[in-house]
């Protein structure tokens, strides 16, 4: 008896109904390192997972990458939960991923890295954009666990420091599953809900780096960004750096730093004011007036200085243009012996024969001038002759 044949088709069906059937491929958890990542325009990411051994694809789709709390990056140990499925025309099968959890301190610090770089990129970090403290707040939000370390290490120290304030908690989680969307809808809320709070101060006490890790995701990152009330940032401990610092307008090392930084103390008030008193105020009005006066010696003496300069250089200046005109004075010239000589009409004459014979002559000296008359420039040098 001959076996029935069946399509190809009809086995990938098959197989792929078998598949879907197991409970175990339906809810599988695998564990592997990340390669040939790719993020498709659509949305969706697809990906190797690989041991030593072998490799299976992976594929996440669009609307599960903003669940993600990690920034997936090539060489990532991690932790995929999905099911598995056959793609019928290819003919292979692939993990479709629902979540994906980190494996190892290392793929953390590779996630925190990648997103780091990426939120940098888009100015989330820069300086420019941070916002100040006021110096003396009526009104702070805390958004933080109502029943953790961090919540009373910060009521203690702002009672302490500044008893005057007035403090709103927004309690949500701090670690976990859905920490990082209720500490960003907590930023949202208070901004939205109460614009009047003067600065907000987020964060939680220490922990291990997953403990911290919602502070890490983006969404907190751009709910502190976007915050028009200014955020102080308050995550575990010195040594810790959370994403959440990097975006905040200023970071505190720890919960209690962070009240620190929010209020002024009570009693550096005090002095300021005692220093405020007429006796402080008498005494600091006569120092700086004290000051000014000998500001003002000294800014009259360079004045001076620079006077008497200007001055000695405009006098030397002004001898040697005299001593100049005095050199080209026609006056000094006919102090030597020499004469001026013109017609009657004031022409200048500069030669006999600019003044034929008969004409009317004007003959200045230096202690006057007396009238003569031409006798002509051919006669004259006659005369000349006889009398050699």
């Amino acid at each position: 008896m001959a076996l029935r044949s069946i399509s190809v088709t009809q086995l990938s069906a098959y197989i792929k109904r078998l598949i879907a059937g197991d409970p175990i491929l339906s809810g599988v958890i695998v564990k592997g390192e990340i390669s040939k990542l790719t993020r498709h325009s659509s949305g969706h990411v697809y990906f190797t997972l690989k041991d030593s051994g072998s490799r299976i694809s992976c594929f996440l789709p669009a609307d599960r990458v903003p669940l993600l709390r990690y920034e997936l990056e090539d060489g990532m140990e991690i932790i995929a939960i999905g099911s598995v499925s056959l793609y019928e025309k290819g003919g292979y099968y692939s993990l479709n991923v629902r979540s994906v959890e980190v494996e190892g301190e290392g793929a953390l610090s590779a996630a925190f890295e990648a997103l780091k770089r990426r939120l940098e990129a888009e100015g989330l970090f820069d300086p420019r954009h941070k916002k100040p403290l006021p110096p003396f707040p009526k009104r702070i939000g805390v958004v933080t666990s109502p029943t953790g370390a961090a919540i009373r290490d910060i009521l203690t120290t702002l009672k302490r420091r500044y008893p005057f304030v007035d403090v709103l908690i927004y309690p949500c989680l701090v670690q976990g599953d859905g920490a990082a969307a209720q500490i960003a809808e907590g930023i949202k809320t208070l901004n939205e809900r109460f614009p009047e709070l003067d600065l907000m101060i987020v964060g939680r006490g220490g922990g291990s780096a997953e403990d911290l890790w919602c502070f890490n995701e983006e969404a907190v990152a751009r709910a502190v960004y976007e915050s028009e009330i200014p955020v102080i940032s308050a995550v575990g401990h010195e040594i810790d750096t959370v994403i959440c610092d990097l975006a905040a307008d200023v970071r505190a090392a720890t919960p209690t730093a962070a009240a620190e930084l929010a209020v002024p103390h009570v009693l550096d008030l005090k002095d300021r004011v005692a220093q405020c008193s007429p006796e402080r105020l008498s005494e600091r009005l006569l120092s700086r007036i004290s000051m000014a006066e000998l500001r003002t010696e000294h800014a009259l003496s360079a004045a001076y200085s620079a006077a008497n300069d200007r001055i000695a250089a405009l006098s030397a200046r002004l001898l040697a243009d005299l001593r100049s005109l005095e050199a080209s004075d026609p006056l000094a010239v006919l102090a030597r012996g020499f004469a001026y000589v013109t017609d009657t009409d004031g022409r200048h004459i500069s030669s006999p024969e600019a003044a034929p014979e008969g004409t009317l002559l004007r003959v200045r000296f230096s202690g006057g001038e007396i009238g003569a008359v031409s006798r002509g420039a051919a006669e004259g040098a006659k005369e000349d002759d006889d009398e050699c």
